[in-house]
């Protein structure tokens, strides 16, 4: 019997949560067959065999959270493998219940060597030939597959919610968080109580933006409103260079970004993931229509890579798309600003000094006060704001 340690799967996580089984005890696997669906705080990706043989026990179920290195799957290899009598098994039954503290010394067994090796032979079918794990082909699955609920002996008790219109009481619902969720709401609460957040909010006329979008709709090269706010934001990170960068604690430095990696924050049905179109700066808004239009269905879909998840220097929240004005976004952690877009609104406003029917966006920068004090933040969202309100001048300024 030879017993597979769940391996690191690249990301330099420490646990990975098990979404799902592709096999069940006593089923006969090859080398490079899917063992599971495994779910890390980026992607959920595909676990293949690092053996030929059978599949003798399962030792954790679906929805359980792992450490990197624990035991998830024991094989038998073949005849020169043979099964262990039952007082064996509850040997080895013993051992997993039995404290850290009282195992074997490293080298009294060989049972460190083959588990050593499992996990080297993990790695080996999930390795590509550059020598980097590429067990993401065809199968990250952000979207995902719907993880199977734990079984109702995780909870103790339901607590019930009364009715006030009579009639039974109705039970409430509890879901375990992990994978991406829990690591987004632990990536939130960091930010939110390492970084002093403040922010500002400037509602701007986008007339003359959104006429611009309208006459070029239909075209092979039509920009997003969006895009053209977001060409605005990475124009203004050029003269406010606080707002594209990052503060270190230890040593207490910040470090200013040259290239603006624009973050595009996409709510997938796995949970909030930040997609990075890299070098924003160097794209027009033809580019940027395009590049985020690609990152947000490929996270959607879930066909993104880690590699387009990370690296981002300064987000943008559209939460517009969802019909809202405005909101007060977190930080991205590592970042000193995040921008929230609001809905569009077609309102009556002051224009050449008549009341109109013109169209209205609320912009809001939260932003790191250890990096950038209310006078850059005002000037920077100001900054925006113009670019908006008078493209012509962007145009002419360069």
């Amino acid at each position: 019997m030879t017993t597979f340690r769940l391996p690191d799967l690249g990301e330099g996580l420490t646990e990975s949560t098990i979404v799902e089984w592709q096999v069940a005890e006593g089923d006969t696997v090859a080398w490079g067959d899917v063992l599971a669906q495994v779910e890390t705080a980026k992607a959920v990706v595909e676990l293949p065999s690092p053996h030929d043989g059978r599949v003798r026990k399962l030792h954790v179920e679906a929805g359980d959270t792992v450490d990197v290195g624990a035991p998830i799957i024991d094989f038998d290899l073949g005849p020169g493998d043979e099964d262990p009598s039952p007082d064996a098994d509850a040997d080895a039954d013993a051992d997993d219940e039995a404290p850290a503290e009282a195992s074997a010394p490293a080298g009294s067994s060989a049972d460190d060597a083959v588990a050593d090796t499992d996990e080297q032979d993990a790695q080996d079918a999930a390795e590509g030939a550059d020598g980097r794990v590429s067990v993401l082909v065809g199968s990250v699955k952000l979207g995902g597959r719907e993880r199977p609920a734990r079984s109702p002996r995780t909870f103790a008790q339901q607590p019930f919610v009364r009715d006030d219109r009579g009639g039974s009481p109705r039970a409430s619902r509890r879901e375990p968080v992990s994978g991406l969720r829990r690591r987004t709401a632990e990536a939130m609460v960091a930010s939110a109580f390492t970084a002093p957040h403040a922010s500002c909010f400037l509602q701007v006329d986008v007339t003359e933006t959104t006429q611009i979008v309208s006459d070029l709709k239909g075209g092979d090269s039509a920009p997003s409103f969006l895009a053209m706010t977001c060409r605005a934001i990475v124009s203004a990170a050029g003269r406010s260079p606080g707002v594209n960068a990052t503060y270190h604690s230890e040593p207490s430095e910040i470090e200013y970004h040259e290239a603006v990696n624009l973050g595009i924050a996409v709510a997938t049905d796995r949970g909030l993931v930040v997609a990075s179109v890299d070098d924003a700066d160097r794209l027009d808004a033809t580019e940027l229509t395009a590049a985020i239009a690609q990152r947000a269905a490929a996270a959607r879909d879930g066909s993104i890579g880690p590699e387009a998840l990370t690296g981002s220097t300064l987000t943008v929240s559209n939460v517009g798309v969802f019909g809202v004005d405005g909101g007060t976004p977190i930080l991205n952690p590592g970042q000193s600003a995040i921008i929230a877009v609001g809905a569009v609104r077609h309102i009556p406003w002051e224009h050449d000094g008549q009341i109109a029917l013109r169209d209205v966006c609320t912009l809001t920068v939260s932003f790191d006060h250890r990096v950038i004090d209310g006078r850059e933040a005002s000037r920077f969202l100001a900054d925006v704001g113009g670019m908006l309100a008078r493209p012509g001048l962007a145009l002419a300024r360069g």
